[in-house]
């Protein structure tokens, strides 16, 4: 079992998941495999990495998993992606800055520590082996864009496109229908709290063949899976 929070500061639109080795090549290629020819998808489909695409380049809150997930872990995601991932090295990378000095910025990755922040990434060590990955995004700060989805339709639609399962509803509607007998949190009511809220859960459980292959996006990231969960969520402060 381990558990694990962490901050990342800065952050290029993207969240990465990666082994240290990459399949085999050499970091400050990782650039080249984002929507050409070497094709991110397929250096995904080997394990070697999980990226994901981010609407704006806020830096997150990031915690790891190697275990069970709370129930308020479970509950409380607007948006995921699933994926194996192949930790050969026995260190994961974790970041989202992918340009071509990411080696050289690699070098200085420190080992995560609880409770620390990091300016660009952080390498969490692991043990060696094949995992069943999943990234999940929570609201208030849900950069995978599951949340604005459901509190903010228009703006939704116009960074992401029509959305066929919409489900919008006002946050505090929301909360009073699923909570009434609650005080809803300041962010719910007002749109913002002065809080450290957790915007990422990474979750390793040793591999399964039953995982199913993910979608892309042209890129080559791993096309996120959004929901609206039945009780509305409250942030899971950390």
């Amino acid at each position: 079992m381990k558990r694990i929070d962490f901050t990342i500061r800065e952050a290029g639109c993207l969240l990465y998941i990666a082994d240290q080795n990459l399949g085999g090549l050499p970091f400050n290629r990782f650039h080249e495999f984002f929507g050409g020819e070497k094709g991110l998808k397929e250096l995904t489909l080997q394990g070697a990495v999980i990226a994901t695409s981010l609407y704006q380049d806020d830096g997150y809150n990031v915690r790891i998993v190697v275990g069970e997930l709370t129930a308020a872990e479970v509950a409380e995601w607007t948006a995921r992606v699933s994926w194996k991932l192949n930790l050969e090295s026995g260190k994961m990378v974790v970041s989202g800055v992918a340009d071509e000095d990411l080696e050289d910025y690699l070098a200085d990755f420190p080992i995560a520590e609880n409770e620390a922040d990091y300016e660009l990434g952080c390498l969490v060590e692991i043990p060696r082996g094949e995992y069943s990955a999943t990234i999940y995004s929570y609201p208030p700060n849900d950069l995978a864009g599951g949340w604005m989805r459901i509190e903010n339709s228009r703006l939704f639609r116009e960074c992401f496109g029509a959305d066929a399962n919409l489900q919008y509803e006002k946050p505090i509607d929301y909360f009073s229908r699923t909570r009434p007998a609650e005080t809803p949190p300041t962010w719910v009511n007002d749109g913002y709290e002065e809080a450290d809220f957790l915007d990422f859960l990474i979750h390793l459980v040793p591999f399964s063949d039953e995982i199913t292959s993910p979608e892309f996006e042209p890129d080559g990231c791993l096309l996120w899976t959004f929901r609206k969960p039945a009780t509305c969520p409250v942030g899971i402060r950390i």
